[in-house]
């Protein structure tokens, strides 16, 4: 009878706060059916996903197969400029609302689910420790434990640690990119012989900061390397 109680108390409050504050879109301001939801339906389905773009796949698994450190790619979205993938990923990043982290991996864990990518470990790309003091909490680690939740397979990062500050990637080249991240990141854990393992960043646009990342795994003896992100972005959009 308890928990009936608490149950309709909660539905209760949850009603009152939906009237005193409407539940808004955080991409387009619509409003939402429910606050327990972040994105509306129509704001999802207007985001380009990737296998309507292969050509920006391509390109991307190019990129980071010819590194040697990653075997493979998946990714879900299309990051364009202005558009509500852009809106929802800076709603995650820089607005606090974590749990955009956290839909956006349960929507890419149904994709993998979906191409049979089958892995030992998931890993977040880890943040430096001032810009985690910063922010208060991984982006990239909210994804990976939204993947988690629809994969089963274990999140695990401690496997990966910054060894220095770099700066942002945004604005820089290809080349600037990949010198900026090189070495930027350790494993401490001396084996992982024969690992198969998915790095999971927010949006890989050259893929130099994944491809750094799993570099550091490779050398930990890790066998396979798979880059997975919410989404991809061409040069010039981020």
């Amino acid at each position: 009878m308890s928990s009936i109680f608490a149950r309709s108390v909660r539905n209760v409050f949850d009603a009152i706060l939906d009237f005193v504050y409407p539940p808004l879109c955080f991409s387009c301001g619509e409003l939402l059916e429910s606050g327990r939801e972040h994105i509306c339906t129509s704001c999802w389905s207007s985001i380009k996903r990737v296998r309507d773009d292969p050509s920006l796949y391509d390109e991307t698994k190019e990129k980071l197969l010819a590194s040697g450190a990653i075997d493979d790619l998946v990714s879900l979205f299309v990051f364009e400029k202005e558009g509500a993938f852009q809106r929802i990923v800076h709603s995650l990043k820089y607005s606090g609302v974590q749990p955009l982290g956290t839909e956006l991996g349960k929507r890419l864990g149904a994709e993998m689910l979906k191409e049979g990518v089958r892995a030992d470990i998931l890993v977040s790309v880890p943040l430096h420790k001032r810009r985690l003091r910063e922010r208060g909490y991984n982006q990239s680690e909210l994804i990976a434990r939204g993947i988690a939740e629809v994969t089963g397979i274990a999140v695990r990062n401690e496997l990966v640690k910054r060894s220095r500050w770099t700066s942002t990637q945004t604005a820089l080249s290809l080349e600037e990119r990949q010198k900026n991240v090189t070495d930027a990141f350790v494993c401490p854990v001396p084996d992982l012989e024969g690992a198969v393992i998915i790095v999971i960043d927010d949006v890989i646009t050259t893929g130099a900061t994944i491809a750094s990342c799993g570099c550091a795994l490779k050398k930990a003896g890790a066998s396979r390397i798979i880059a997975a992100s919410a989404a991809l972005a061409g040069r010039g959009e981020q």
